[in-house]
């Protein structure tokens, strides 16, 4: 082999290693891009919609407005679900759905299923609330105990209608 043959091989393999460092460099960068990518995504996507338009409003649990920006506002609402979903059917869906103000479309909505057999977790639930209620009325010097008495009468007096409302929009 000539020098220049040899000079020329020494030449090409430096070449291809820089070459071979320029491909590993980009890789890494454009593996972190997908990784920015598919973080924004994640944070970006929309929650649950699909869930929220296969299930139906209740009609005696009304919205509950939450505390809304000058273009969106926030709702909680009960409603009720047959879709089956990991081997369970006939749930309530606890939702959260952000709006656009002007239109009311659900931009985005976040649920939690809850099934009407799990009597544990809705009385847990229903503690919470109750106690939510408490303090309000001990903080804003209201008597809880006429607004108790007012609920359990609301509800015994609308009971039968709600029992049947669950009855017709799901599937036992």
């Amino acid at each position: 082999m000539s020098n220049f043959d040899f000079s020329s091989e020494e030449i090409f393999i430096k070449k291809f290693e820089k070459l071979a460092l320029k491909i590993e460099q980009l890789t890494d960068e454009i593996s972190k891009m997908k990784a920015k990518l598919d973080k924004n995504y994640k944070v970006n996507r929309t929650f649950g919609l699909k869930t929220v338009r296969n299930s139906q409003p209740l009609n005696f649990a009304r919205d509950v407005m939450g505390i809304g920006s000058p273009t969106k506002r926030y709702l909680l609402s009960l409603r009720a679900i047959t879709e089956e979903w990991k081997g369970r059917k006939n749930d309530i869906l606890i939702t959260i759905r952000q709006q656009e103000k002007e239109t009311q479309m659900d931009l985005k909505a976040l649920g939690i299923r809850i099934p009407i057999s799990d009597i544990k977790n809705i009385r847990v639930l229903a503690k919470q609330i109750l106690s939510l209620l408490y303090i309000s009325c001990e903080l804003r010097g209201l008597a809880i105990n006429e607004i108790l008495r007012e609920i359990l009468t609301e509800i015994n007096e609308e009971g039968n209608k709600m029992v049947q409302e669950i009855k017709q929009k799901m599937v036992f």
